[in-house]
Order: C-alpha cells, then structure tokens, then sequence
C-alpha cells in the first residue's frame, strides 16, 4: 500500500501482468537462441544487417511528419524540430510503459500547453495519426495474408488471422467514417462533455474530413512506415542466413505487428516476437534451424528497441526544440 499522504497511485496489477508478458516471452525466445548453435554469431551478414537498422529507423521520423501533417490540417503550427523531438519522446513512453498510449499523452499535454485554444484539434490529430498507422498495417495484412492463402493455401492460423484482420479494417474504417461526420453523434457528446466542447470536437472532426488530400498524403506514408519495417525484416533474416521470401516476411511482419496491438503487453514487447516464430514456424521456414528463427526474432526485438530508446536523447534536446514544458534537456 501507498505511504499515508502520498499522491502517488498504486501500480495496477495488470500492469505487472503485462511486463511479466513482455518479459516471459523474450526470455523464451532469448533462451531458444542461446541453447542453439549460432556459432557466436560470425556467420552474420552484415551487408544485410545495416541496412535493415537504418531502413527500420527510418519509419520513424516518416511517422513524425505524418504527425506534423495532420496538425497543419487542423491549423495547429508545430515546426519540423518540434514535432519530430516530442514524437521521438512519445514513442520512448509508448514502447516502455503500459497501456501503449503514454507517448500519446505526452504529445497531447505538450501540444496542448503551445495551442490551449486548439487542444480538439490536437487530439484529433493524435487520433488521426493512431487510426491511420493501424488502418495501414491491417490493410497490408490483409494483402499480404491473402497473397499467402491464396499461393499456398491455408497453413497453421493463417486464416483465421486474415478473417481477424478483415474483420478488424471494416470495423476500423466504420468507426473514421463515424467519427468525421459528427452528425451522427453531435447529440450525444452534447449531453456528455457540453455545448462548448461538443462543438470543439465536431469542428476539428469537420476539419479533419475536409482534408482529403492531407488524409491521402499521411496514409501514402503509413503504408511506407509499414513496408519499411517489413523491408527491414525481410533483410534481417537475411543477416541471419533465414531463406525467406518477401512476402513471407511481409506475412510474418504484419502479424506480429497486429498482435503487438493487442493490449496485453508493454509495447508489444515479448508478443510481437513471439507471434513472429510461430508464424515463419506455419510457414515453414526455419524448421531445421529454429535457433536462427528465434534470433531473427531477438533481433527484431533489439532494432525497435535500439530506436525507441532515441527519445531519451530526444528528453535531453535544447529546451527550444523540446520545450519548456517536458523534463530534461538544458
């Protein structure tokens, strides 16, 4: 129990369950690498491995002028520096914390604090930017898996994964659709939150639909955030000497990823990777070699942690790009 007098809540248990999750699941999978035979790992391919750190870090900052973008639509400014230094900061609590909003929160307060007269349109934007990347990445599974089922019949949970996913875009696109045309639940957010901020809301939802071309520009770049990191997956196997081909590795990606969504880790560690070894295991790649499948997944692990961990070079940046209203910095 808390100190008597103490502000400070206590940590749910389900955030315990969550790191125990993350934690239970990569020590599995660190554990399949180190009782295999990797020979130290020398027979690393580093032409490949380079280049799919940088590839896989170069998602990020694509994410963070989607953000910018949406902000611009809404008639919130926040310079490039700005919006790439609190992303960076974001991403650091997404991927640390519970909950898998923390970051998003941070740039909501941030954000909030320079425009308190826009702080609707600065949530929509951060909604905008969430429902995009996820309607994105379900798309593409839903390409990619269906490619897979189609070239090779159904194999493992492949199916139903494509039916989750399916059915998860159609919900998903049915609740933007909802959400920009406020018609449909003026009334209610009326009754809930106020005239004056119902009004707020519908106005940034307003301003939101009316942007097509900025909408079609930030999705343009989820789906590159997305094929990036699918790239840079497809070249770490091969660093790791993995036959596989692109679309296996587009496969495997986009269904690690969706699991990762799931709410039932931190940051999607421990799921993401283990959701990786069982589907290149449906697909049958690396049944000779699973230390090799495991260590692909460690890697992957290591490459979105590595880039994660740059927002706390972020939390440390000049008080002017940063701003004054964040820890840290100088």
């Amino acid at each position: 129990m808390p100190e008597e007098g103490s502000s400070r809540p206590p940590f749910p248990a389900t955030a315990w369950l969550r790191y125990a999750v993350s934690f239970g699941v990569l020590a599995w999978v660190g554990w399949q690498v180190a009782r295999g035979d990797v020979g130290g790992l020398r027979f690393l391919d580093w032409h490949a491995l380079l280049p799919a750190v940088l590839l896989a870090g170069l998602a990020y900052p694509l994410q963070a002028w989607r953000w910018q973008m949406l902000l611009a639509a809404q008639g919130v400014p926040l310079s490039p520096v700005r919006a790439h230094v609190l992303f960076w900061i974001g991403n650091f609590y997404n991927s640390f914390l519970p909950g898998g909003i923390a970051g998003d929160a941070v740039r909501l307060v941030a954000a909030w604090r320079e425009h308190p007269a826009n702080k609707a349109a600065v949530a929509a934007s951060v909604v905008a930017d969430r429902l995009l990347g996820l309607g994105a990445l379900l798309a593409l599974a839903v390409l990619a898996l269906g490619g897979q089922l189609a070239s090779a019949g159904a194999q493992g949970g492949l199916k139903p994964l494509f039916l989750a996913s399916a059915g998860a875009l159609v919900l998903l696109a049915l609740g933007a659709f909802l959400l920009t045309h406020p018609a449909v639940w003026m009334a209610t957010a009326r009754q809930w939150l106020g005239a004056e901020r119902a009004t707020s809301l519908r106005q940034a939802a307003e301003a939101m639909g009316r942007n097509r071309r900025t909408l079609l520009a930030a999705s343009a770049l989820s789906v590159a955030v997305w094929l990036l990191d699918f790239t840079a997956l497809w070249l770490l196997a091969k660093s790791v000497r993995l036959a596989i081909d692109p679309l296996a590795a587009a496969v495997a990606a986009a269904a690690a990823y969706v699991a990762a969504a799931l709410p039932i880790s931190v940051g999607g560690h421990g799921i993401r990777e283990g959701t990786l070894v069982m589907v290149l295991g449906w697909l049958g790649i690396g049944g000779e070699s699973p230390d090799r499948v495991s260590l692909l997944a460690l890697g992957f692990w290591l490459v979105s942690t590595l880039w994660s961990l740059a927002g706390v070079a972020a939390v440390f940046a000049p008080r002017q790009w940063r701003g004054s209203n964040l820890p840290g910095g100088k």
